[in-house]
């Protein structure tokens, strides 16, 4: 449910890492974070504000972007990274879109978050491996070839990995709106 939906994910985050939780270690993933929370807890709070962000949630179209930018980038990050760090890449895509989908500037968007300095400094700068993951991401959406070669090459990927990952992601994506 987390990795379907974009300001859900965001919210758990955000809530997560609040001083109301008190906890001395930043969490940075939605593993750490089902695991500090237990899944009955992490639940019926992910219902609660499913069905509140409904109401007058964002476009569908900016979500999905979202939620295929965060799969793709997590796939690619699994070709050469750790699973942790695969899962900070889901959290980049996922949040790439913040702006958007807050009606805000992205500066403020991540303001709201504690997120390690890599996840800021991807989505703020496109900087670091993370960001340049996510710069590959953008360049599949839009068909830039440039940037898509400039990004595989930087990052050590064939097309055919990235495209293969790329259609991992959009079938993922569907599957989970059925």
């Amino acid at each position: 449910m987390l990795k379907k939906d974009a300001g859900l994910a965001f919210n758990l985050m955000r809530l997560i890492n609040s001083s109301g939780f008190g906890l001395s270690r930043e969490i940075t993933s939605f593993r750490q974070a089902v695991m500090l929370m237990g899944l009955k807890k992490l639940f019926r709070w992910a219902a609660l504000l499913l069905t509140a962000s409904r109401a007058g949630g964002i476009s569908a179209a900016v979500g999905h972007t979202a939620v295929v930018r965060g799969r793709l980038m997590e796939l690619l990050a699994l070709e050469t990274m750790s699973q942790e760090d695969a899962d900070q890449a889901f959290v980049v895509g996922i949040f790439s879109m913040l702006d958007r989908m807050l009606s805000m500037p992205m500066e403020s968007a991540v303001g709201l978050l504690h997120v390690p300095g890599t996840v800021s400094e991807a989505l703020l700068h496109r900087a670091g491996t993370l960001g340049e993951l996510l710069r590959l991401a953008e360049a599949c959406e839009s068909s830039d070839d440039a940037a898509f070669d400039q990004a595989a090459s930087s990052l050590q990927l064939s097309s055919q990995q990235i495209n293969m990952a790329h259609l991992q992601a959009l079938a993922w994506a569907d599957q989970l709106t059925e």
